[in-house]
């Protein structure tokens, strides 16, 4: 019987009694190289080699990263060069994406018309297609416009089997 490097337990491995123990130990013999990078903002260590901020200023910028499209016309936004050619169902998708992110806090609620839990969709009462070119996109995703549904009621909203009051939104 041979002894684990890392643990010393008797093992039939010639080095290591695991894989665990086996990482572990090369670990220790080569740890990971920490990153040079420095942020951006303020010189101090970067979150990760990806990253170019440190973690206070990374999550400063996650929280306001899209605010600036928020002023932006639908025009404005569906000409810029990565959706220009798309067709205008995939530039309503970006929109769509937009309201999720901004209001993700909804999307942990309830069916606000059945009260279905296990899955929700964020919706826009009046949609996306209604609104003229001219619109901000601050004004297709307020929150005044969006509502969480499951996907059955989101369904029928869409197709006109239930209708929402105008300016409707759930007491929850």
């Amino acid at each position: 019987m041979n002894t684990c490097l890392y643990c010393k337990n008797e093992t039939s491995n010639p080095k290591y009694c695991s894989k665990s123990c086996s990482a572990k130990h090369t670990n220790i013999l080569y740890p990971k190289r920490k990153t040079k990078k420095l942020c951006t903002v303020c010189n101090q260590s970067v979150l990760s080699y990806r990253h170019s901020r440190c973690k206070l200023h990374h999550e400063e910028y996650m929280k306001t990263r899209f605010d600036y499209i928020k002023e932006l016309t639908l025009e404005e936004y569906w000409n810029k060069k990565s959706l220009s050619n798309l067709h205008s169902s995939s530039k309503s998708v970006h929109i769509r994406a937009l309201a999720r992110n901004n209001f993700k806090d909804l999307t942990k609620k309830p069916c606000a018309n059945c009260g279905y839990d296990k899955h929700v969709e964020l919706c826009h009462i009046k949609p996306i297609s209604s609104y003229p070119e001219t619109a901000k996109i601050s004004e297709v995703n307020s929150e005044k416009n969006l509502i969480q549904l499951c996907p059955n009621c989101h369904w029928e909203l869409d197709n006109g089997y239930i209708v929402l009051p105008e300016g409707f939104k759930p007491s929850l």
